[in-house]
């Protein structure tokens, strides 16, 4: 429904305002009239249509928006995981009790069964901490991966007296020089431009 406003700008017009230029960006189309900016995008959560009287477009800048909780769940993990690997690998718990000896002789039945037992228990406990620590740091891989994914840029339209209007931006966008030509066309026209247009009404006069 967006696109097909945007062929028809005409209609959502007032009386005496025209187009002056129109940008097509990848997700959104942006039409500067006289008076306007309208800003036309497709799909999202917020409307498909903003728009705003030029001299409170501020600003046209590009923002990078991300989740910061990605990124905080991947320092724990990470911490952990780093933490657990460490001590696995600086400590053997095992080793620990496998040279205890009882008055001189050494160890015989039920003391020396229990022993054992206790010695296996520490082997598992020390194979438990590196597969914990190991599976600690692939879930931060993951939530670095998110978080990277979550990463987004958008064109804002600073508005004052109202709220900013953004738009996602992309790279093709960026390279073709799209907000700075946005920002040029929103802005007052030149003296130059007011002089030709004058020009051109006398001659029509």
């Amino acid at each position: 429904m967006s696109r097909s406003w945007s062929e028809h700008v005409d209609e959502l017009l007032f009386d005496g305002e025209r187009e002056r230029q129109r940008i097509d960006l990848e997700t959104a189309t942006v039409v500067i009239t006289n008076h306007r900016v309208l800003v036309f995008t497709a799909g999202g959560d917020g409307p498909t249509y903003r728009h705003a009287d030029r001299p409170n477009v501020t600003r046209v800048s590009v923002d990078i928006e991300s989740a910061p909780r990605h990124l905080l769940w991947m320092a724990v993990f990470l911490f952990l995981g780093t933490g657990l690997l460490v001590v696995a690998t600086t400590t053997n718990f095992a080793a620990a009790v496998s040279g205890v000896e009882l008055g001189g002789g050494g160890l015989t039945g039920i003391a020396a069964t229990l022993l054992s037992f206790v010695e296996t228990l520490l082997v598992v406990f020390d194979i438990t901490l590196v597969v914990v620590g190991v599976v600690l740091l692939l879930v931060a891989a993951v939530f670095s991966t998110r978080y990277a994914r979550s990463r987004s840029r958008r064109l804002v339209f600073r508005i004052s007296g109202d709220d900013d209007i953004a738009v996602p931006v992309t790279t093709a966008d960026l390279e073709a020089g799209r907000p700075e030509a946005l920002e040029a066309a929103i802005g007052p026209e030149s003296t130059s431009d007011t002089a030709g247009t004058a020009t051109v009404a006398e001659e029509s006069g």
